[in-house]
């Protein structure tokens, strides 16, 4: 799995214990000669290539199990374990545990992230957006929580704006539209209930596209139960960013051509909130580009949201 760019600072393999070491060598069967580190992302657990003594390939994750980020490491074992075939995701191995920290190991996947400033690299993204919903409606996972239930919070802070106070520095459309930002954000919950397997974090360095054109999705670490045109919309940031309209691929793409637009209004401004929140957080250290890439993306979605609703 290849990561272009340094977003992070990750443990690296020869940081880890050294039963951790042996312990996923004896599990792939043979001495590890060679580990490539992988930055990107936003997260701090080792992530890197590793090259075996026979050229076999596989690539490996993990974190120490009292870590803040372990129960997400172990959701995403979970997920990987239980995806449908049809899903382009990369097959685990195997996950371990011991002397404290846990690691999964799975196939090694060649790419590179789409680019969705380029039409086809967007294209195939989009087509795999739609595989995903097919795939994954109902969840195959038994007991996955509802989206409402893993984002409730995340996904109110227009309404803790409101309540509370708005942060100082807020811009000024949203706090002359406080209190609308705050009503329309109430409504997500309601829209955005459903019965296929989210993957909830769909963004270009959550996906490897392969010399095949196929989109392969990685990194399941918060799976959820919603509606199957969510995850499109979560992506609609990222596709803003790289300086591409949203609203014409929504308009037209088979999961949301027939959603209210209201429905969608509800979730942009709902990640609108979650932004300018999160941006506004303490930098982790080992994660120091993660809140100027939530403003930015703040600041588009927020933007975005604006000519969607046409509030002054």
């Amino acid at each position: 799995m290849v990561v272009e760019d340094s977003t992070s600072f990750r443990t690296e393999w020869a940081e880890l214990p050294r039963s951790v070491r042996a312990e996923l060598e004896r599990g792939l069967g043979g001495e590890v000669r060679a580990a490539a580190g992988q930055a990107g992302g936003f997260t701090h657990g080792l992530a890197a290539r590793l090259v075996l003594a026979d050229g076999r390939r596989a690539f490996a994750k993990a974190i120490p199990v009292d870590d803040a980020l372990a129960g997400m490491y172990r959701a995403e074992a979970g997920v990987a374990a239980g995806l449908p075939r049809s899903v382009p995701a990369p097959p685990l191995r195997f996950t371990a545990e011991i002397d404290g920290w846990f690691a999964m190991v799975f196939d090694d996947v060649a790419g590179r992230h789409p680019r969705l400033r380029e039409p086809a690299d967007l294209a195939a993204v989009l087509a795999t957006v739609e595989r995903l919903a097919d795939a994954l409606t109902p969840s195959p996972l038994p007991g996955m929580r509802a989206v409402t239930d893993a984002y409730g919070r995340a996904l109110s802070r227009w309404q803790q704006f409101a309540e509370h106070g708005p942060p100082p520095d807020l811009d000024d459309w949203s706090r002359r539209n406080l209190d609308l930002l705050a009503d329309l954000e109430s409504t997500w919950p309601t829209h955005c209930a459903g019965e296929t397997l989210l993957h909830s974090d769909l963004r270009p360095d959550n996906m490897l596209l392969g010399s095949d054109g196929i989109v392969c999705v990685v990194d399941w670490a918060a799976p959820c139960r919603g509606a199957a045109w969510a995850d499109l919309v979560i992506l609609a940031p990222s596709i803003a960013l790289d300086g591409v309209d949203p609203d014409p691929i929504l308009t037209a793409h088979p999961l949301t051509r027939a959603v209210d637009p209201a429905a969608i209004d509800a979730l942009v401004c709902a990640l609108t909130g979650f932004w300018t929140y999160n941006s506004r957080l303490p930098v982790p250290p080992r994660s120091p580009r993660l809140r100027a890439h939530q403003a930015r993306s703040g600041a588009v979605t927020r933007e975005w949201l604006r000519r969607r609703v046409g509030w002054d």
